[in-house]
C-alpha cells in the first residue's frame, strides 16, 4: 500500500477546490474517484458488515444516502447526498434505504451522506430538499440551496433546494434545484380549467423526483425525474417519465435518477421510484419511494 501520509487525513476530499461553491458535478465526475485504486466492494442497503483484507489501514469511500420519497400532498423527493474521502478501515457500515419519507443516511468510518428529503421535507448532510423544502450543507461545508417560492425553481447547492408548489391553476410547479444532489420538483394542484403541470426534478450526481399535476378539469401532467451521473463511468443516468391524466385524476411525477441506476416512470397516479444510488421519488396520489443508497470502497 502506498504511504498513507500522502493521502490526506481521514475524510479529506480528493481536491480541495471542491470545498468552494463553483462546481458542475453533472459534467465531470472524476473529482470523486481516487487515482490509481480499483473499486473493491459495492455495498447495498441492508448490509452492516464489511470485510477488509489484513494490511489495509486506509480505505477510500464514496457514500450515497437514500433518496427521499415523493409526496401525495407536496411534490417530488430530494436526492440523497454524495460524500467521498479517505477514512480508517472499519468492519461496520450503514447504507441508507430509500425513503418512505426522508431517505436513510449512509456511513463508512468518517464519511457520511444524508438521506434525501421527502416531499415537503428538508435535506440533511448534503442531500437535496424535497419540494417546498431547502437542501442541506454537505460533509465538506458546501452550502445547500434555498427552497423555491411558489412555482419558482429551487436554488443550487450541494444539496439543492426543492421547487415551490404552484398555487395558481395553469401555472407549473417550480423546478427542483440543481446541485451535487438535486431537489424535488414542485406540484401544480389548484382547481380550474387550465392544464396543471408538475415540475421536473433537479439534476445532479443524483436527481430529484418530479412533481404531480392534479385538480385541473382538462389535463394534469406529471413532471419527469431529474437526471444523474454514474460516478464510476461518467455516463448519464436518466429520470423517469411522468404520466398524463384527464379531469378528476392525477398526472404523477417520475423518479429521479440515482448514481447507479435510472429513475423509474410513474404508473397511472403513483409516482415513480427513484433510481439506485439516491434518486428522489416522484409525487402522486401515492408518492414513489426514494432510491436506495449505495457505498463504494476502494483500496
Amino acid at each position: 500500500m502506498a504511504n498513507p501520509s500522502r493521502r490526506g487525513s481521514s475524510g479529506e476530499p480528493v481536491r480541495n477546490s471542491m470545498q468552494g461553491g463553483n462546481y458542475t458535478p453533472w459534467t465531470n465526475t472524476h473529482f470523486v474517484l481516487p487515482y490509481g485504486l480499483r473499486l473493491q466492494q459495492t455495498i447495498n442497503a441492508g448490509t452492516t458488515s464489511v470485510t477488509i483484507p489484513s494490511g489495509i489501514t486506509f480505505v477510500y469511500a464514496i457514500a450515497v444516502g437514500g433518496g427521499g420519497s415523493g409526496s401525495s400532498a407536496g411534490g417530488g423527493g430530494g436526492a440523497g447526498a454524495v460524500s467521498w474521502g479517505w477514512t480508517i478501515a472499519t468492519s461496520s457500515c450503514i447504507v441508507g434505504a430509500g425513503g418512505g419519507g426522508s431517505g436513510g443516511y449512509t456511513r463508512y468510518g468518517n464519511v457520511i451522506a444524508g438521506g434525501g428529503g421527502g416531499g415537503n421535507s428538508s435535506g440533511t448532510l448534503g442531500s437535496g430538499g424535497g419540494a417546498n423544502a431547502a437542501g442541506s450543507t454537505n460533509y465538506y461545508g458546501i452550502p445547500g440551496g434555498a427552497v423555491g417560492a411558489a412555482s419558482v425553481k429551487g436554488a443550487s447547492g450541494s444539496g439543492a433546494g426543492g421547487g415551490g408548489t404552484s398555487v395558481t391553476n395553469g401555472v407549473n410547479g417550480g423546478i427542483g434545484g440543481d446541485g451535487i444532489s438535486g431537489g424535488g420538483g414542485g406540484s401544480s394542484q389548484t382547481a380550474g380549467a387550465s392544464t396543471n403541470t408538475g415540475a421536473v426534478g433537479g439534476n445532479g450526481l443524483a436527481g430529484g423526483g418530479g412533481g404531480r399535476g392534479t385538480l385541473s378539469t382538462t389535463s394534469n401532467v406529471g413532471g419527469t425525474g431529474g437526471n444523474g451521473v454514474n460516478i464510476l463511468t461518467g455516463a448519464a443516468t436518466t429520470g423517469g417519465a411522468g404520466t398524463t391524466a384527464g379531469s378528476g385524476s392525477t398526472g404523477a411525477g417520475g423518479g429521479g435518477a440515482g448514481i447507479a441506476g435510472n429513475g423509474n416512470p410513474a404508473v397511472t397516479t403513483t409516482g415513480g421510484a427513484g433510481g439506485l444510488g439516491g434518486g428522489g421519488g416522484g409525487a402522486g396520489n401515492t408518492g414513489g419511494a426514494g432510491g436506495a443508497g449505495i457505498l463504494y470502497l476502494f483500496y
